[in-house]
């Protein structure tokens, strides 16, 4: 997080006092592939929050920033998870984001399954594959195609998420490699969120503003970096957003990207131009 910005108690406040303008969404960045999204209506949803320090349990992998949000301070109204690895379903922020007992938890079946082992009644998760479709407030939300093989933690049934209010769709990719399945459920979103870190079964910067391109993106967003040290990420990864930037600009001069700042509210409209 930056040193200017929000501290994790006070984000919280930030997003719930938030006004969203008619015709857009704002989105909040976690890092990681962790975001917080709010629709004019007063809905709000994260998307992959990694908030605590797991992975350091599973993979020795530890945090190279704090965690901008607080769980516990968190009234979602749901969780979605892409798939069950913990730094996209956080173990150690479920109970804490369950104590909200309006929260709900949507994600594909191995990831509600996790939930439910946490100890949140089955009824609080919604299993969704890819094609299904569920409105949160005023947000509909869609599971589409993700391709992630990660050899030491199989994801078989990995997806990402069209998240739809009014005339703004924001395409979350999750973990997943370039697959032209991505495109095709995806064409024509105003917003496209992808990874770039191009290791452990994710695009490289150089396919995610490929995506972008073929998916007609209105504005794109390079994520799945910046929580780890650069090392943690592995060999050959592709972490500067500056390398999505170029490549994108290259495929379509005109066409808008943005690097986001953690924890910093960004409303975006139809056209895609952010605010």
């Amino acid at each position: 997080m930056t040193a200017e910005g929000p501290s994790p108690p006070r984000l919280w406040e930030e997003i719930e006092a938030y006004a969203v303008p008619p015709g857009c969404v704002t989105l909040w960045w976690l890092y990681q592939a962790g975001f917080v999204l709010k629709e004019p209506g007063g809905a709000v949803i994260a998307i992959d929050p990694y908030l605590s320090d797991a992975v350091m349990r599973s993979y020795r992998q530890a945090r190279a920033v704090p965690a901008p949000l607080d769980p516990l301070t968190a009234r979602l109204d749901a969780v979605l998870a892409s798939h069950s690895h913990e730094d996209h379903l956080d173990p150690d922020s479920i109970g804490p984001f369950a104590s909200f007992e309006p929260t709900r938890f949507l994600g594909p079946p191995m990831a509600t399954d996790k939930v439910v082992a946490c100890g949140v009644a089955r009824h609080r998760t919604v299993a969704l594959r890819r094609g299904d479709a569920v409105a949160v407030g005023g947000f509909d939300i869609r599971a589409v195609h993700a391709r992630h093989p990660f050899a030491p933690e199989p994801a078989p049934d990995a997806i990402g998420y069209v998240v739809t209010a009014g005339p703004v769709s924001v395409y979350h990719a999750g973990d997943s490699e370039y697959d032209s399945e991505n495109v095709k459920d995806s064409s024509g979103v105003t917003v496209s969120l992808l990874p770039i870190n191009g290791t452990a079964g994710n695009m490289n910067a150089h396919e995610a503003a490929l995506l972008a391109f073929l998916q007609g993106a209105l504005l794109a967003v390079p994520m799945h970096y910046g929580l780890w040290y650069d090392s943690g990420y592995g060999v050959g990864a592709t972490l500067d957003p500056a390398m999505f930037v170029d490549t994108y600009r290259r495929l379509v001069p005109e066409g808008r990207t943005l690097v986001l700042e953690p924890a910093r509210a960004v409303t975006v409209d139809a056209e895609g131009v952010w605010s």
